[in-house]
């Protein structure tokens, strides 16, 4: 829902009104917490999150409103705080969830009636904190309003993008990329968004993909495209792939270890990104510290490519050297897209960059599932198969024996296995599983090296970041558009 509404939700909020249509969202969500904490089936929770995800498309609506009420030279710093907002909320909810999950069989509740009353919360505080300037409306009918949002791009975007993710949803192991249940939505959903795209180039010049946006260069597409590779490393490598890598090579066996070991990420994200915005306002410079961290990123995805199972102290290295490779991206990324659209169309431009960003989250996770699995279903087997035979176990016992490294249960019950030949065993199978991980850290370094070229013909936004504030919450100060007027 986040992924798919994004821009549409942006869009009408450039048109009508932000304060109350995130609110409206906001309390959105907050019924569907409810709904969620006090569902009796799985329908009934499947629609709770329907409702939370209405709830969060609100986010190219929040991340625009910093952008506005600061000056734009502090640009970098409003999306750096929102960057850090959403990073401790993550950590803060990890471990609570966690907390309340092991308190009872129900625990899962708590997690959303927190999440409730933290919607709760906002709402309430954007009623009472937030006052926007008043913009002035151009007079329309109820018709032409609903011209204005782009109603055939929405369409078509929804559509598609919807389409897109529930195919490549599938693929994580329910449907074979062969399946019709794959090949038909991915197929369709493709097709939906190249209309989008020749919509938006020919038949249409203000909708969700403005005319406009590309009036200052090609900085939007650019900077976009290079969110959409932040998303694709990010989901599915970063996300998804390290922490099989650290269960699958056997540096942890818990779920809760699996996650402290990753905190060396998460944190050196957090720790890292607040140098970046600094220096990125402080030198009015976006571009190179971009170019700095896509590069140390490259760095990581050529290290995973040559993984083995005897990494396990440098893993830890990695995922800090992984995290400052993020924290470029994750917070001057936004502001690049931002810089490029006009205020009429931030919160569009915002919400079409989050959504690119989520949409090659999940191609990027469908295809590193997709080499993985086909790697291992060629080789895990037969390595697993002659180093357990080789140590003593009977052949008839090989199937028993992987199941129960599948399931991590089950060892006593292999007739014939002993410490010696699960040791053989569990050795071949790292050595499976490392060059599975090698591989598909090995696909991300083209699209990560694209992303690099990308960035390097950005052009630089520094005569960009003045004074002048959009959206000014403070009666004195300058806006764009009377900055505009003194200047004619």
């Amino acid at each position: 829902m986040q992924s798919v509404l994004c821009p549409v939700v942006g869009r009408l909020s450039d048109v009508v009104d932000r304060k109350y249509l995130a609110c409206a969202q906001l309390t959105i969500a907050f019924v569907g917490s409810v709904v969620s904490a006090k569902a009796e089936s799985m329908n009934e929770l499947i629609g709770g999150g329907i409702l939370v995800g209405v709830g969060l498309a609100s986010l190219g609506i929040i991340v625009s409103i910093p952008s506005e009420v600061l000056p734009l030279k502090y640009r970098a710093i409003a999306n750096g705080a929102n960057f850090l907002g959403g990073a401790f909320g993550g950590l803060v909810g990890s471990l609570g969830s966690g907390s309340v999950t092991n308190m009872s069989a129900d625990g899962w509740r708590n997690i959303f009636w927190i999440q409730a009353a933290f919607h709760a919360a906002l709402v309430f505080l954007l009623l009472v904190c937030y006052f926007p300037a008043a913009r002035e409306y151009p007079k329309m009918t109820a018709t032409e309003y609903v011209w204005s949002m782009d109603p055939v791009g929405c369409v078509l975007f929804i559509g598609g993008a919807t389409l897109v993710i529930l195919a490549l949803n599938w693929t994580g192991g329910t449907y074979a990329w062969s399946n019709a249940h794959v090949g038909a939505p991915l197929g369709i959903g493709l097709g939906l968004l190249v209309l989008f795209g020749i919509y938006e180039w020919k038949g249409r010049a203000d909708g969700i993909v403005a005319h406009v946006l590309f009036a200052k260069g090609y900085n939007f597409p650019l900077s976009v495209f290079a969110f959409a590779v932040e998303g694709w490393i990010f989901y599915s490598a970063v996300n998804s792939i390290t922490p099989q890598i650290v269960l699958n090579l056997g540096w942890e066996t818990s779920s809760f270890d699996i996650s402290v070991r990753q905190l060396s990420f998460q944190l050196s994200t957090i720790f890292f990104s607040i140098p970046m915005v600094l220096y990125a306002t402080k030198f009015k410079d976006l571009k190179w510290p971009l170019v700095v961290t896509y590069s140390i990123f490259l760095i990581v995805c050529i290290c995973y490519a040559t993984i083995t199972p005897k990494w396990s102290n440098a893993q830890y290295g990695l995922n800090v050297l992984a995290g400052i490779g993020q924290s470029g991206p994750l917070t001057l990324i936004l502001a690049l897209v931002q810089f490029a659209a006009p205020h009429a169309f931030i919160a569009t431009a915002s919400g079409f960059a989050l959504s690119a960003r989520a949409i090659g989250g999940a191609f990027g996770s469908a295809v590193l599932n997709a080499i993985v699995n086909g790697k291992l279903a060629s080789t895990l087997e037969p390595k697993v198969n002659a180093a357990a035979t080789a140590a003593g176990l009977p052949e008839s016992s090989v199937p028993l024996l992987l199941a129960a490294m599948e399931a991590g249960a089950g060892f006593d019950d292999v007739p014939g296995l002993d410490t010696s030949i699960l040791a053989q065993a569990s050795e071949a199978s790292h050595s499976a599983y490392a060059a599975a991980y090698r591989l598909a850290w090995s696909s991300i370094i083209p699209f990560v090296a694209l992303a690099i070229i990308g960035v390097l013909f950005i052009h630089n936004v520094k005569d960009q970041m003045t004074d002048v504030v959009e959206s000014s919450v403070e009666k004195s100060r300058t806006t764009r558009a009377e900055s505009d007027d003194k200047a004619v």
